[in-house]
């Protein structure tokens, strides 16, 4: 019902036109076989303009329904990875089971409904909030890899620490050696970031990947990052690495929050362990 409304606030000028076509035409038609022929053609071939117009409307439903129930499928899916990723890393030593079948993290999807890029401190906004179960200081992510940390929230939306802002920094590390670093966002350009304090000792190169260390809580772990696009020493210790994003933040649209059930306790401890 809903569809179909929506249908007639869209069509209801061609609805019209047709209408009154279909009036006008009515009384001018008289009972010649001549005009009566020729108005046929003319109408067979308006049906077949207007049946074409119906067939991609239905379609273009379509399709936007197919897109919807891939969205959920993948959800599903990647909270169904998390749960294998706890019972592979756990297996033979006691666990702890909780509302998801011992999975640590849950995705809940959403959509960005505000970007930018070109700001040093760039944030973005989504279609998700407290309604959905989201709350300050979780991870973002999308399909290519890391987005940002969530700073607040309202009922129905929140907004987003994009990676691409300089305040932000991110525990991540270097796939292949699993040495960790810091990695923010110089300000210069929105497709690089910056990875600091990898030591000299380790062996790198161009197009190795960067991931989360999964450290924080906040990410789960090795959740793609970039690659190395360049590298060099400076100060002495440790590499300063430019690394290629994965996500292009221009073409942001759908992301994932991340709800992690580790965060509280781990966070809880840390503090208690500050003040000891």
């Amino acid at each position: 019902m809903n569809n179909f409304i929506r249908f007639l606030e869209r069509f209801h000028f061609l609805i019209l036109f047709i209408l009154l076509f279909a009036i006008s035409l009515w009384m001018y038609l008289d009972t010649t076989y001549y005009q009566k022929a020729q108005v046929g053609r003319l109408t067979k071939g308006i049906s077949g303009v207007i049946a074409g117009q119906f067939s991609n409307i239905g379609q273009y439903m379509n399709l936007k329904r197919s897109n919807i129930e891939l969205k959920l499928e993948n959800v599903a899916l990647r909270n169904e990875i998390e749960r294998l990723k706890v019972t592979l890393e756990e297996k033979g030593f006691s666990t702890r089971i909780d509302s998801l079948n011992g999975a640590r993290y849950l995705h809940i999807p959403a959509r960005v409904v505000n970007n930018s890029v070109n700001r040093q401190h760039n944030f973005i906004t989504l279609n998700v909030g407290l309604n959905e179960g989201v709350t300050q200081g979780m991870g973002v992510v999308c399909n290519d890899g890391v987005v940002g940390v969530v700073a607040s929230v309202s009922r129905d939306f929140c907004t987003v620490i994009s990676v691409l802002n300089t305040s932000l920094k991110i525990s991540a590390k270097h796939h292949k050696s699993g040495i960790f670093g810091s990695l923010s966002w110089d300000g210069l350009n929105y497709r690089e970031v910056v990875l600091r304090d990898v030591p000299l000792h380790v062996n790198i190169a161009q197009g190795d990947t960067i991931v989360s260390s999964g450290f924080s809580a906040i990410f789960p772990r090795d959740i793609p990052i970039g690659t190395i696009s360049e590298f060099y020493k400076k100060d002495g210790s440790f590499y300063t690495i430019r690394v290629l994003l994965l996500t292009d933040f221009k073409q942001l649209d759908y992301v994932y929050a991340v709800k992690s059930f580790d965060n509280p306790e781990i966070t809880k401890i840390e503090i208690n362990s500050k003040n000891d």
